[in-house]
């Protein structure tokens, strides 16, 4: 009967304090909040021309290495061994050159992806830091301790701040 007693009062203390734990989380989609803020928009449209640009040069860069290639087999097309043999510097040169062009593809590929991420990088941080404060805002205004990333939560039966941080920063 005392051990009963006991249990009883662990489970109202627990119950109560899972009650008041919840009342003082709160949940949000952070990706969602970002997707809806029109300086999310206006950074895609400029990461996406940056993109578009180094992608233009990239295929200029393949089609002109395509081109040495199909006019060196054009070349070949109808040469005996010995004919080939003589062309045996030119061969190597044309080879030199596809090599040279392939590593000046490959280098612009690694400088542009790391232009793309830096640039995103700079773009989406005030965008971060301005949902941010709104997160934090509408959270010490409705007096939450925790605020957790919806997007990793199984359950959540916590306040959903998504609507009041929009409405905060002024997005519909």
């Amino acid at each position: 009967m005392k051990n009963l007693k006991l249990i009883a009062v662990f489970a109202m203390m627990l119950v109560g304090s899972v009650t008041v734990t919840a009342q003082e989380v709160g949940h949000i989609n952070p990706y969602a909040l970002i997707q809806a803020m029109p300086e999310r928009a206006a950074a895609d449209t400029e990461l996406k021309a940056m993109y578009d640009k180094h992608e233009a040069e990239i295929k200029k860069q393949e089609e002109a290495l395509q081109k040495l290639v199909a006019d060196t087999q054009k070349e070949m097309e109808g040469k005996t061994d010995e004919q080939v043999k003589a062309m045996a510097p030119q061969l190597q040169a044309k080879q030199q050159e596809y090599q040279t062009g392939l590593q000046k593809l490959q280098t612009y590929q690694q400088a542009a992806q790391k232009e793309v991420s830096e640039k995103e990088e700079a773009l989406m941080k005030p965008i971060n830091d301005k949902a941010q404060k709104a997160i934090d805002k509408v959270a010490a205004a409705k007096g939450l301790k925790y605020v957790l990333d919806a997007s990793v939560v199984l359950y959540a039966n916590g306040i959903d701040l998504l609507p009041e941080v929009k409405k905060e920063l002024g997005i519909k």
